[in-house]
């Protein structure tokens, strides 16, 4: 690989279709880590103690493996184990692809938040995990095509959220809205 094609590598995320619609099309991961970036811009005001620049850094290159490895819904169990498997690989093969100038921090963050150690990579997967649903609520067909219950999106992003009160409380009201509009489906 030559400098150009290693620095444009990044932007084929741009080209890494996501299960959710947007409009007529399919989010691409390149758009989902930007509205991330922007969501934890906010939520990051409201928890002043958390370091910023970790955050952001680590939203900006945690799917990077998708360039190689794809996209997988957060329903789909079969494939999530898969999944693991190819984003390791993908991860070595980005690890080699990628401009020198830029392997160590995505080394870093990558592996900050796979880790789940420290409180920036689990504010950066709260961000991750919420990003979705909001995208979303402007995409109606969605929560019935995915079938999403309360029961079923509590499970995928509680677990991710709880640590963080002033989120959970957005969260909360945020499901508030989704019954108010009657997006989620009944059981």
């Amino acid at each position: 690989m030559n400098l150009v094609e290693k620095i444009y590598l990044p932007y084929l995320l741009k080209k890494v279709n996501r299960a959710a619609s947007n409009g007529n099309r399919k989010e691409t991961t390149a758009e989902h880590t930007y509205s991330t970036l922007i969501l934890a811009e906010y939520f990051l005001k409201k928890h002043p103690h958390i370091n910023k620049e970790k955050v952001m850094q680590i939203i900006l290159y945690h799917d990077f493996v998708e360039i190689y490895a794809g996209d997988t819904f957060v329903k789909n169990e079969k494939q999530k184990i898969k999944q693991e498997k190819l984003e390791k690989k993908a991860y070595q093969k980005l690890l080699k692809n990628l401009p020198k100038e830029i392997v160590k921090d995505f080394k870093w963050a990558w592996e900050e938040y796979e880790s789940q150690k420290t409180i920036e990579g689990r504010f950066a997967k709260a961000m991750d995990a919420l990003d979705p649903i909001i995208h979303a609520i402007k995409e109606p067909s969605d929560w019935t095509r995915f079938n999403f219950t309360e029961e079923k999106l509590r499970k995928y992003k509680e677990p991710h959220l709880k640590e963080f009160p002033i989120i959970m409380k957005f969260f909360n009201e945020f499901v508030k809205e989704l019954k108010r509009k009657k997006l989620l489906v009944k059981k």
